[in-house]
């Protein structure tokens, strides 16, 4: 495989050297071997901010090993969790870390059994953090937490959740940076005609495709199968299901490999919700199984099931700000598009919000609501909180719904904009029950800052074309 890149790109699986490294899951042995032997040279430490995106800092390998056992060693400003997608200070998270407590340090701490070396990083080993204060308990607003919390409050009725993320993204001919100057105007698709599960439009694309595909295999983050989509240059490559935390780490991870493999080889990719109003969208299908708490026994056909499935469908607009979190992500949720509109869940029904697949007691359920912008772990998150609140309330399985959910006008709708979303959080029960009063505080601070920098700091395209010569 030739790979074009406009910097040096260490082959996959090799240190600078030329040496094999073992893939997925590294152990801190393998670590320190490779460290002595000079292969990996550099840690990088990373925690997922308020979008979903890996930020942290790089170490030296030698003093990652030696502090290990310092948990105030590695250290990251608590008020990355105060930041919009900008990286501008959201003042109504003042509290976090701002400047008015002097900007304090938070803690990382080192999540071992995520350690691993991801190819795209040249010599760089790479682990996922939890963030800690300074009194040693982890931030509750951070991302993965979120997450661990839900997970922790189904453990206590005897279950555990396997998902699969169902990621597409579009790919571009031109770089970031192109993009970026052209102010993205004149990108070309990696293909020039709808080629929808069409082997000769992604031989085009295999250069790419394959150093995915290959470089996530090193990662430890298997793929379960890939193809072209339905819009131009539209990519889906879907992850093999695992445990919630780690499916959402791995879908953490694989985000930014993406990007990183694009960027290496001059090209661009995109998990925009909607990048272009004319064409398709993006999304981000979870697939959300139960099992047994040790992860034996699937739990398909149980009450639990029914009560789990019951109470996403119940709670589907009230989350659905965690859901489809940006501005362009209801940009996506348009008829006959086979992104939903209306929540309803259906057997193998692809025109609804909820798709029932398989029999029996490996009966799962696919969210068809979250777009490919969403955070991994506040979607997931979000998703076991309504089926915990199902599960706690006995509610019954739903009724399935038959035919094109497009055209029913008698079924609850999505929300169509993002303040749509943001009320109908807000005044969530179920939400700030599930979540608790400091997450559902705090991602409905982070929503609405997303809405206000829009409404009050932007002059669009599109205002300039409506209004410039005529008001």
């Amino acid at each position: 495989m030739t790979v074009h890149t406009n910097q040096p790109l260490t082959p996959a699986g090799l240190g600078a050297n030329g040496v094999s490294q073992p893939h997925g899951i590294w152990s801190l042995q393998a670590l320190r071997e490779a460290v002595d032997a000079g292969r990996i040279t550099k840690v990088f430490l990373a925690a997922a901010d308020n979008v979903g995106r890996p930020l942290g800092e790089h170490l030296p390998a030698r003093r990652f090993l030696e502090h290990l056992g310092d948990h105030t060693a590695f250290r990251i400003p608590l008020m990355v969790w105060q930041l919009d997608i900008e990286q501008d200070l959201n003042p109504d998270l003042e509290h976090v870390g701002g400047l008015s407590t002097g900007g304090p340090d938070c803690y990382l701490k080192p999540d071992l059994s995520t350690l691993r070396v991801v190819p795209w990083m040249t010599d760089t080993a790479f682990v996922i953090c939890d963030p800690a204060l300074a009194d040693g308990t982890l931030l509750e607003i951070a991302p993965r937490q979120v997450l661990k919390r839900q997970l922790a409050r189904l453990a206590e009725h005897g279950a555990t959740v396997q998902c699969a993320s169902e990621l597409e993204f579009f790919l571009f001919e031109q770089s970031y940076e192109d993009g970026w100057r052209s102010r993205y105007q004149e990108l070309s698709p990696a293909s020039r005609y709808q080629g929808a599960y069409d082997p000769l439009v992604a031989i085009s694309n295999e250069t790419f495709i394959d150093a995915v595909v290959e470089q996530m295999e090193l990662a430890g983050v298997p793929i379960e199968a890939l193809s072209c989509e339905y819009g131009l240059g539209q990519q889906e490559i879907n992850l093999t299901h695992t445990d919630a935390l780690e499916m959402a780490d791995r879908h953490f991870i694989y985000k930014f490999g993406v990007k990183a493999i694009a960027t290496r080889m001059g090209k661009s990719a995109t998990f925009m919700a909607k990048w272009d109003a004319a064409g398709l969208g993006s999304s981000c299908h979870i697939h959300t199984s139960l099992w047994s708490v040790d992860g034996s026994t699937p739990l398909g056909d149980s009450e639990l099931f029914d009560g789990f499935l019951a109470g996403l469908v119940g709670a589907a607009r009230e989350m659905c700000l965690l859901y489809a979190p940006n501005l362009n992500s209801y940009r996506r949720f348009q008829p006959n598009s086979f992104a939903p509109t209306t929540v309803a869940c259906g057997n193998d029904n692809r025109t609804l919000s909820f798709r029932v697949v398989g029999d029996g007691s490996h009966r799962r359920v696919e969210n068809r609501i979250p777009g490919a912008d969403v955070n991994p772990y506040v979607a997931i998150a979000a998703a076991v909180a309504a089926g915990v609140d199902g599960i706690e309330r006995r509610l019954p399985f739903p009724e399935l719904i038959d035919g094109d959910g497009y055209a029913r006008t008698d079924l609850p709708q999505l929300p169509t904009s993002l303040p749509e979303a943001i009320d109908l959080f807000a005044s969530s029960d179920t939400a700030k029950s599930s979540l608790g009063a400091e997450v559902h505080a705090h991602l409905l601070t982070v929503g609405r800052g997303e809405m206000n920098a829009f409404l009050t700091q932007t002059v669009t395209d599109w205002e300039r074309r409506r209004y410039f010569e005529r008001t």
